[in-house]
């Protein structure tokens, strides 16, 4: 076996289950204590992609996606030899379908919500960290939140209350409403909370809840995450690697060589962050005739119904679904339509960035 790659790797082992003290007793450096549970390791997408990280360590040939060196390729022999039959993972393939189902559900019914609020009152549910709004909230202004709440909402809501992330109002007739704080990472974990809650795997979320705001909420730390749990990263550059070489764009070239090559990108500068794996590489479709495979690539991200991204080494993030990119702006006021945005994956316009994908679905 002169290489493996990562997706073989994967599907070899997937639902089997591997003897952590043979392992050990076989490979006495190879440090599984993390992802055995009472002695075994399952071959669940989470643990397969820790043990695929621990035996990339012994290799040295610079891809993330494949092993060549004898070290490694001894252990992944070891694996294949004495993985034990498969279990059921057919809970793990229905949660990850209604992680899709619900994510996609949760984009669709929080913007129509939004749209439907200003339709009805001329104050929506959310507004931007960084709008006006935000800023009387920060300056403690209750006088100038009433004025713009008064030229919304035609003088019908008063200011009841300021909580954290919130405002409470009220109207004449006594109803009651909250207006949510939100932001391009806020709108992303919303939707992914509601993803993974309706898949019955909150705790799971709460973990990766933490694990991103102990990141200053970085989006690249959410996608190392989801990794772990076996979503595939697909690297996307709809610029051609010419175009960005042109315009002089260094940092988005870079990054696109780098995913090319099978190297990690983004690296966050927090401890045990090392970066996401590209597991696919789309690039030049922006005033271009996509080729052959890329055009079918693009097909198949446009069938994800649920998605996660960054752009840009997660300056920006979002979630999209269905060939759709939806996006949170930062500056919109209660009464902005425009919120959150919709997009066409080959129309988004952000260079270069990363599609999550949830596991079964690529």
């Amino acid at each position: 076996m002169p290489k493996l790659d990562h997706a073989t790797f994967i599907n070899r082992l997937k639902g089997k289950s591997i003897d952590a003290a043979a392992l050990r007793s076989a490979y006495p450096d190879l440090n599984v204590r993390t992802i055995a549970a009472n002695g075994v390791i399952t071959g669940t997408a989470q643990n397969l992609e820790k043990l695929w990280e621990i035996i990339d360590n012994y290799d040295h040939d610079g891809n993330v996606n494949t092993i060549s060196d004898a070290p490694a390729l001894s252990i992944a022999e070891w694996l294949f030899t004495k993985a034990e039959s498969p279990v059921s993972l057919g809970g793990e393939t229905g949660s990850w379908r209604k992680v899709a189902e619900f994510g996609d559900r949760s984009i669709t019914s929080n913007s129509n919500a939004h749209r439907s609020a200003i339709d009805s009152t001329g104050i929506g549910l959310y507004y931007g960290d960084h709008s006006p709004f935000r800023e009387n909230i920060l300056r403690g202004d209750r006088q100038g939140l009433q004025m713009q709440l008064d030229a919304m909402g035609a003088g019908s809501w008063r200011m009841e209350s300021i909580e954290p992330g919130s405002v409470v109002i009220e109207n004449t007739s006594g109803q009651s409403a909250r207006l949510q704080e939100s932001s391009c990472i806020g709108w992303v974990m919303q939707n992914a909370k509601a993803a993974y809650e309706g898949a019955g795997m909150g705790a799971r979320f709460a973990e990766i809840n933490n694990r991103v705001k102990d990141a200053d909420l970085r989006g690249t730390v959410l996608c190392e995450e989801l990794q772990k749990d076996g979503w595939t990263a697909v690297f996307y550059s709809p610029r051609t690697a010419a175009d960005l070489s042109d315009s002089g764009e260094r940092e988005k070239l870079g990054a696109l060589n780098m995913a090319k090559a099978g190297a990690r990108v983004w690296k966050s500068p927090i401890p045990e962050s090392s970066g996401v794996r590209c597991d696919a590489v789309i690039t030049g479709y922006r005033g271009v005739t996509p080729d052959r495979n890329t055009e079918a690539l693009l097909e198949k991200l446009e069938n994800v119904p649920f998605f996660v991204g960054v752009a840009n080494g997660g300056i920006h993030t979002f979630v999209g679904h269905n060939g759709s990119v939806c996006d949170f702006h930062w500056t919109a006021q209660p009464d902005d339509r425009n919120a959150m945005t919709e997009n066409p994956i080959r129309e988004w316009k952000w260079d270069t960035g990363l599609y999550m994908v949830p596991p079964g679905y690529w």
